[in-house]
Parts: structure tokens; sequence; C-alpha cells
């Protein structure tokens, strides 16, 4: 959406400045606008900085435009105000012309600067988060008055621009058609990340930044590889339960955080802007998993394969982490930004207490760790080799060495944790000898096995002197012999098909991966796992994995077992 079709709003050197109010200051939108151009195009040696400003409308963000913008020296100024312009209350004609006259000024400024505009139109309320601001309608009267107003203002002076009012309301409605709790704005004003990622997606169809599909091809029977522009398979080898391969990224995927991921259903972000697609003919087997190091991905079937999977949505491959520590240190980057130029330079305060060296110091801070950035990104990206492996068993496929992430959870209960033997649920033994069904009590969880030390605080907070329960159903397609390794902090106990193996609750200790070694049987079928950690203080967390698997096993929640 634009006054005028052209190419790509950036150029080579630009330096970029995000310009709005709180939403803008979430350092969100901006911040996965900003790591996306800098992976996806590190040869034009972008820079960015972010001058959000919670609260502002925009004849306040029009007052403070010559220090906190144009003394940045930017080439591009990207400006998204409105949330606050519609004053929460009755639309009246005076609302318009406040927010019509400053925003007039404010791209007449930035013109006459020689800067180029691009626009975003107000987002959207959640009005089933705040009932007074459903009453008066405020997202559909107020913002969408002051979007079109936005919209208009673009065609006349030619500016890019993206609806993303009108955008946020149909990927809200069509979530919340699918799970009426939905919501990507909690306070109603505020985006979450979901929220933001939406954003994102409108700010760079205002950049007209172009889409990146790209596809490598190969044919398992024919031995045929096609390789895309950004990326290709290679070096495919045979191996008893399935196929190893290696991969090859001109450039980096984009990574989506994992609490922004539910908007990936209704905004097409990763399939227009980050498609690097394996595509896999003549695979034998219906399901199988790719694998690379401690990373699996879930269960893919044949037909998927055919289709295509997009290597940028299957989470923590050695792409994706990479692609993920550029974020992160985007993050930093721009906090210390914020820092430098709100709490140093301005002490906090809008007024005229305004040191304009800590500002520049600012400035140069932030370019020196875009630089320290660009050089990790140019860090020419490794071939890495996956394996496609078989596995027709349902749930999540457990190989040697692979942690078991999928279990159902209980807990915390308070616990005296020296020598504690209590009971909490209930017939602890006899629950593992059949597949139960687990009450609502039971919390379906997925543990964080790349960092198993702080598993169970990700899952249920800081405890003191606590216990809790885990439980998975093993299903083994063979009677096998293998070895379950376990680690926890602090004690445990563990029972495998109704026996107790060992019970150490009285343990005071930092987890440590395999720290406990048991010969087990595996019986073909189901084989009820549950666990018992407990805890004193600190950080604590479990980890389990198998060795001496001869055929791969799968981990299912007892209540999805079917």
């Amino acid at each position: 959406m634009s006054g005028k079709k052209s190419g790509m709003v950036l150029k080579k050197n630009d330096r970029i400045v995000f310009f709005g109010d709180s939403i803008t200051e979430q350092h969100l939108y901006t911040n996965y606008v900003e790591t996306y151009l800098a992976t996806r195009f590190p040869g034009l040696n972008l820079s960015f900085l972010n001058a959000g400003w919670g609260g502002n409308s925009a004849p306040e963000g029009a007052a403070r435009l010559d220090r906190d913008v144009l003394a940045l020296k930017p080439n591009v100024v990207t400006i998204c105000f409105g949330m606050n312009d519609g004053y929460y209350c009755e639309m009246r004609d005076e609302i318009l012309k406040f927010f019509s006259d400053a925003m007039n000024e404010i791209v007449k400024r930035l013109k006459a600067a020689k800067v180029r505009v691009v626009l975003l139109t107000p987002g959207m309320v959640d009005h089933s988060r705040k009932k007074e601001l459903a009453e008066i309608n405020y997202s559909g009267r107020n913002l969408r008055i002051l979007a079109d107003f936005v919209l208009s203002l673009a065609k006349r002076e030619h500016l890019p621009v993206y609806d993303i009012h009108k955008l946020m309301t149909e990927v809200d409605a069509a979530a919340k058609k699918d799970s009426p709790d939905f919501t990507m704005i909690p306070d109603s004003v505020h985006p979450d990340p979901a929220g933001h990622l939406v954003m994102a997606y409108g700010l760079l169809k205002a950049l007209r930044v172009p889409p990146l599909k790209t596809s490598a091809q190969t044919n398992l029977k024919t031995e045929k590889f096609i390789a895309g522009k950004d990326i290709k398979i290679s070096g495919i080898r045979p191996l008893e339960m399935g196929f190893e391969f290696n991969v090859k990224l001109d450039h980096l995927p984009f990574f989506v955080q994992p609490d922004a991921r539910k908007i990936l259903k209704y905004v097409r972000f990763m399939e227009e802007y980050s498609d690097f697609r394996l595509v896999f003919r003549g695979v034998k087997g219906k399901r199988h998993y790719f694998k690379t190091g401690a990373f699996r991905s879930e269960m893919i079937t044949s037909e998927e394969l055919e289709k295509g999977i997009n290597l940028s949505a299957i989470w923590n491959n050695p792409y994706s982490r990479k692609a993920e520590l550029i974020y992160k240190l985007t993050n930093e980057k721009d906090q210390l930004f914020y820092r430098m130029w709100r709490e140093l330079a301005l002490n906090g305060k809008s007024g005229t207490d305004y040191n304009r060296m800590v500002h520049i110091s600012g400035i140069r801070t932030s370019l020196f760790l875009e630089k320290i950035r660009n050089e990790i990104i140019d860090d020419p990206i490794k071939e890495n080799s996956f394996k496609m492996l078989d596995c027709d068993l349902p749930g999540e496929p457990i190989d040697n060495n692979d942690f078991i992430s999928c279990w159902s959870l209980r807990g915390p209960f308070k616990s005296e944790v020296k020598k504690d033997i209590t009971d909490f649920i209930g017939c602890e033994e006899t629950i593992t000898s059949t597949i139960p069904h687990l009450s609502d009590e039971w919390k379906e969880g997925t543990l964080n096995i790349e960092n198993p030390e702080n598993s169970l605080n990700m899952f249920f907070g800081d405890s003191i002197n606590t216990c809790c329960y885990l439980m998975t159903i093993i299903e083994s397609p063979v009677d096998q012999e293998a070895s379950l390794l376990l680690g926890s902090d602090d004690g445990f106990a563990v029972w495998l098909n109704g026996k107790c193996l060992e019970s150490k609750l009285d343990l005071k200790r930092g987890l440590k991966v395999d720290q406990e070694r048991f010969q087990v049987q595996l019986k073909k079928g189901p084989n009820p796992l549950m666990l018992k950690v407990s805890q004193g203080d600190g950080y604590w967390g479990v980890c389990a994995r198998f060795a001496g698997l001869s055929k791969v096993v799968s981990a299912i929640r007892p209540n999805q077992y079917k």
C-alpha cells in the first residue's frame, strides 16, 4: 500500500529511525524489522535507532522532532502515531484536526530535510480487554478515522504506507474465531510479541522489502539435486532408518520468538519473508523428523516433504539459533541506546535538561555495537549436517541421547526436602503400571531441553522446599534393553512400568547431565515413565534420555495416548 509503486525504499548505508509512541518504544516490531533487514541485507550496511516515546501523541512527537529524530541524521524515518491521538474518548472533530495538523507538520519537516518517510497507520485496540473502549468503539471509529487520514496523507505526499489497523483487525478476528479468548494485545492497547510481529510484517510491506521464497529440491530415487538461490542440499547418505544430508544457506533465516509464534497461522510472515524450503521426493516411510546435534523437529509426513518444509519454521536448528543470537544482540544494543538517550541525556524527562553529548555518545555506541553485530552476521554460515529419520510411532521421537521434552507435570507440592517420601498424588507405583488417565491437575508441558539446569523454574517458577511429578509414555516398537540416563536438581525418584528404579529425594545438588544411569527393559508398546523431583532453593530442573536403544522410541503424554 503506497502512494507510489517502486522498489525497496532502503539504500546502502541508510540510517533508519523508528518514530512513534509507547508501542514503538516497546522495541518489538522495530527490533523484528531491524534484525530481519540486518541479516537479510548485510551488504547494505544499514543502521537503526529507535525514537519511540511512551504516551506521545503526534503533536508531542512534532515538538521533539528536531532533538530526537533530525539530530540523529536519518535517511529514512518510519512513523507510527495515533494510538493516543484518539484520546480514548468519543470521537470529536478536533481530535482529527490535532492529529492531521501534527502529522502534516512532521512529514513536511522531514521531507524538507531530504528524509525518506514511511508511514504506518495506528494499530488496533482489543475491545475484549477493556469494556470502556468497546463502548465507544475506539478501534472501529477513532483509530479507523485516524488510519484513513494517514492513508490519505501518504497518497497526497506519495509516501510508502501500510494499513496495520486493517491487518491487525483481520488477524485478530481470524484468531478469535478459532479461540474466543485469544488476544495479541493483553492490556487492550500495547501488543504482545505476537501483535508486534503483525506490525513488523506491515512495516516490511511499507518498506517494499521483496519476498524471500527459495527452495532446494532432491529426488532420492534419481539422486537429482536442484539448488535454490539462497539454499542448497548436498551429500545425501543412506542410513538404516533414513538418510543424512547437508544444507547450506547463503544468509540467516528469520527467527520468531516462542511467544510470538501463535500468530503465524494468521499472518504469512514466514511464507513471504523467510521461506527456505527443503523438498524431498521419493522418501520411504510415512512419518519422519529432522535431527542435527541435540535439535530435532516435530514429526513430518512424506506428503509434507513432497510439498516442502520451510527450514526457517523448524525452530532451534543451527541457523535459527544464530539468528536468535542476532535478535538478542539487537535488543541489547537498542536498550543501551535508550538508556543513554532517555535516562542519561534527558534524566528520564522530556524537558530542557538535555545533555547533547551523551545523546551523541549513545548514537556512537549503537553504531559500534551494530558493527560488531554485522561482523557476527558476516561470519561464514557453516554447512550443517541433518539426519532425516523414519519414525512411524506417534508422539515425540526419541533416539539415543535425545532428551525427553514431552511431559505431563503436576505440582509443586510443599515439601520438606530432606528424606521426604510423601506420596503427594497417591499410588505412586501403581499409576505407572498402566496407562493412566490423568486429572486436570496435571498440565501438559514441554521442558527446555537446551537449558535443563532451570527447566523446572521455567515451568513452575521459583520454589523453596517443594517437589513435583513428571510423567510420559515411552512407546517402543520392539522389546529392547537400554540405559535410562537422568540428571536432577535436587533429588529424584523414578518409576518405569510400575517399578521404582531408585529414590534419592534427600539429595541436594546441582544438575549435571547423566548423573544417574539405570539399565532398563522396554517392552514393545507403551512404557509409563514417571519422575519425582525435590527442590530446596535456587534453580531446579531435570533431564532424562536413553542410550543403547536399538530402535527409535517415542514419548507421548498419557492423556494423548491412543
